[in-house]
């Protein structure tokens, strides 16, 4: 299960699913399509040679919750780091019907999401707090439990996502609703 979960951040579309469903091959497929194609220049949304702004160097995403707030989530304390390398660096919090992840991409901005739009089975724009943002579901994903919630901060990105298992699965109105909500408590402890 853990290498499924890597599989979905490394294409920066999805998490893994705290329990295997089919939707998680469907997912693993996409992931796989995209970090295959992608160029290896540079890093993600972000062209070969251009600096980042370092907005988001002080932020820890493992620390952004309370273990209340997480727990009441639905999520365990502490979670469990995850830096796979591509960019996307954070902590997971798993429980027994949903786990969440926060994530930090600090070269993933609005440009580098727009272009991933067409990975995307529903990509809605949205404002949480004072960043904008946008909800998404991965390409192929509609119905199978997971959404991620992503806020722009200055040349990057921060990322709440959220499967929940198989037997437990929400609308997906609902699934980024509670991306959303926790994505509220994760942004007042972004840098403005």
């Amino acid at each position: 299960m853990t290498k499924t979960l890597e599989i979905f951040r490394k294409s920066d579309l999805m998490v893994g699913m705290h329990k295997a469903t089919m939707g998680s091959a469907l997912f693993a497929a996409t992931a796989l399509l995209i970090a295959g194609c992608s160029g290896g220049q540079g890093t993600p949304g972000q062209p070969a040679g251009e600096a980042d702004n370092g907005a988001l160097k002080s932020f820890d995403p493992c620390t952004a919750l309370p273990a209340d707030q997480v727990q009441s989530f639905g999520g365990s304390f502490p979670g469990v780091p995850s830096d796979l390398g591509v960019g996307e660096v954070g902590c997971d919090f798993r429980g027994q019907d949903v786990e969440f992840g926060v994530l930090k991409a600090e070269t993933s901005d609005e440009k580098y999401w727009q272009g991933q739009r067409d990975q995307f089975d529903q990509f809605t724009p949205n404002q949480v707090g004072a960043h904008s943002g946008f909800a998404g579901i991965a390409l192929g994903g509609k119905g199978l439990g997971g959404c991620r919630q992503i806020m722009y901060v200055g040349s990057g990105s921060v990322i709440v996502d959220i499967t929940y298992s198989s037997d437990k699965m929400p609308s997906d109105e609902e699934t980024c609703g509670k991306a959303k909500e926790i994505a509220q408590a994760v942004e007042s402890k972004l840098p403005k």
